[in-house]
């Protein structure tokens, strides 16, 4: 049943989707043909709206829902009008038919595993859901904003895009559902992606099941509820924009520039789901012009393209940066107390070629093929010397190029963020968004080439290098199905994601007394008073009742954070998912993870101070409520700035 609903909920939000995408299509004179483009446009207009509503403070699920019904309502009126509109099928033929039912089995086989096995998982991350992105779309729905707290990481490592999705399945099903919108919704968004761009022909049909393979296959390294798929989504599609696949089927060496207001809202959706996301945009611009130059285009053109599209993209992510401009006006960059006692552990050696296993699964190897696919796609296209469909080519080359890029630059930074491992893991969003879209991009180009010398020999080279992707990452794409199989999670970190006190832990948080525990501390709480709340379960608190300063330990570490003058802290100073002093003592290898140790002892350190002005007016062994006597310690608090 819970792939009946899911199925009916997803194709109600997509279609809603497809009105918004074709809204902004007319209204940007631009047409776009791939029908799933048009959904991810549509989801990037109403980011861009959910940013607007949060700007006013209007975020509210009514509002929201409100979006979802005009959607709805001009997806009806333009499939009725025909405006906008492309058949599925032309000639339906044989091979037309194939085409179709071929990927629409393999992808309905994936998501019909993928719901039942994790939507509800069994298991959450306990630190980064629980104490951080749970608590985000429920402070949105109660307060119709998520602004509200210096010390949480909105603004900082997210501007709210995935907060807002979040949000919308936290407005009509149970907290437990919200992976939905990215583990389910995304991973299907991409699936369709992967296909979306070839003909039905039967010429195609190799691809049509090796790319949702790759996508599905690839593995996410998936920690926590973050926007691993729709981030994704939104570079494949950048990268489809940028292609013009349907371009051969009018002039194969035209060359059309992707509309900027297009560009713009999928490129600031991107950016507002997740800010590690921003080296995206301006990559793929900047090679993509440089790739126009190469290709003896007048620079003027492409210039002028590029302005107008950073220029679209500003816009379209300006509603949230409004939205945490306090902050930003409010921010410092001196470093907190450096803590002789902090022990960074010795990070691997830097390696592409490794092939012992990383933490969070796979090797390296596996990851770094994906780059090597791409690189010698793109040499074969250069040697072929096919100059025909420039689109593609321009396409093609810069999209590969930047995740090639972004790879490199990770995995090179490492000890400047939060080590080897962790680094490869940030990357994956991007091998995931460019393997299938660059693979399928050569596919198309060399198919429909008019040039047939080379012709057999790249389709098959492409084919293979797709095959290998799949088999390199076999082995822990079983693993993962078994996991979820047996666990009910593809938590990455499989060894604790199958301890039975973690799974206990999650089952007392979701369906136990937890909500319950953390209500009675805040109704200890007069109501309209601020709280600062540092605890494992922020999001069973209520926003509503009381104004709320939530902290967490990335939040703690933006260059804003600083403790408010609030009169009660609700504080946890025990439990399975409790931070340690000894944990920050020894944190993860990099200097980021550094200075967010160095952060939250520093916040530790106020809170130990803090009693000597503060009473303890409830405890319940776990969580307690204190009462401030005086004013607030004053040195430490400065080492939060």
């Amino acid at each position: 049943m819970t792939f009946i609903y899911f199925t009916i909920a997803a194709g109600v939000v997509c279609f809603s989707l497809y009105g918004w995408g074709i809204l902004c299509q007319r209204m940007a004179k631009y047409p776009v043909r791939n029908w799933v483009v048009t959904i991810i446009i549509g989801l990037g207009v109403v980011i861009f709206l959910g940013g607007v509503l949060n700007l006013l403070r209007l975020a509210y699920g009514w509002a929201f829902d409100i979006l979802l019904v005009i959607g709805i309502v001009l997806a009806g009126w333009f499939t009725k009008a025909g405006k906008g509109v492309r058949p599925l099928f032309r000639s339906r033929n044989t091979g037309e038919w194939l085409c179709v039912a071929v990927p629409v089995l393999l992808i309905a086989a994936i998501m019909l595993f993928t719901v039942k096995t994790q939507l509800p998982p069994r298991a959450f991350n306990w630190h980064d859901d629980f104490e951080k992105y749970f608590a985000h779309p429920v402070r949105m729905l109660e307060t119709g904003t998520l602004f509200g707290s210096p010390l949480n990481a909105l603004g900082s490592e997210t501007l709210g895009g995935q907060a807002l999705l979040h949000g919308i399945i936290l407005n009509h099903f149970p907290i437990q559902y919200i992976n939905g919108a990215d583990a389910c919704l995304g991973l299907f968004l991409c699936l369709l992606l992967s296909v979306s761009m070839l003909g039905l022909r039967p010429v195609y049909l190799p691809m049509f099941v090796i790319s949702p393979l790759i996508v599905f296959c690839i593995n996410p390294q998936f920690v926590n509820i973050s926007a691993l798929y729709m981030g994704s989504a939104f570079m494949i599609t950048s990268i489809l924009l940028f292609s013009g696949p349907d371009d051969f089927e009018n002039n194969p060496t035209a060359l059309k520039l992707p509309s900027p207001v297009l560009t713009g809202v999928v490129f600031a959706a991107l950016i507002a789901l997740k800010s590690i996301f921003l080296v995206f945009p301006p990559l793929l611009l900047i090679l993509f012009t440089i790739i126009l130059a190469l290709f003896g285009r007048p620079i003027g053109p492409p210039i002028r393209w590029l302005l107008k599209t950073s220029g679209m993209t500003l816009l379209f992510i300006l509603p949230w940066l409004l939205l945490y401009m306090p902050y930003y006006f409010n921010a410092s960059f001196t470093p907190p107390a450096h803590i002789n006692d902090i022990v960074i552990p010795r990070d691997r050696p830097l390696n592409f070629f490794s092939t012992e296993p990383l933490f969070y699964g796979s090797t390296t190897v596996d990851y770094t093929f994906i780059c090597l696919s791409t690189a010698a796609v793109i040499l074969g296209a250069i040697l072929w010397k096919n100059k025909g469909h420039q689109n593609l080519r321009a396409g093609l080359f810069a999209g590969g190029a930047v995740i090639i890029a972004v790879y490199l630059s990770f995995v090179l930074s490492s000890p400047l963020i939060s080590g080897f491992d962790t680094s490869i893991r940030y990357s994956i969003p991007f091998l995931i968004a460019g393997a299938p879209v660059i693979l399928c991009l050569a596919y198309t180009w060399a198919v429909e080439s008019k040039h047939t010398g080379l012709r057999p020999l790249f389709t098959v080279i492409t084919l293979l290098l797709g095959i290998l992707i799949m088999s390199s990452f076999y082995s822990s794409c079983i693993d993962r199905i078994r996991q979820a199989r047996n666990i009910g999670s593809i938590l990455a970190f499989s060894a604790k994601a199958a301890d039975k006190n973690f799974i206990e832990y999650n089952r007392e948080v979701l369906y136990g007394n937890t909500k319950q525990r953390v209500m009675s501390a805040q109704k200890q709480v007069p109501a309209g008073q601020a709280i600062v709340a540092s605890i494992g379960t922020p999001f069973y608190l209520d926003y509503k009742r009381n104004i709320i300063y939530d902290a967490e330990r990335s939040g703690i570490a933006t260059p804003w954070a600083s403790v408010p003058d609030a009169n009660y802290f609700l504080l946890q100073y025990q439990g399975p998912a409790f931070h340690t002093l000894s944990q920050y003592l020894h944190p993860a290898p990099g200097k980021r993870e550094r200075y967010i140790s160095e952060k939250c002892i520093a916040l530790i350190r106020f809170f130990q101070d803090l009693r000597n002005t503060a009473d303890v007016i409830y405890n319940d062994g776990t969580i307690i409520v204190a009462r401030k006597r005086g004013p607030l310690p004053v040195q430490n608090n400065q080492h939060l700035k």
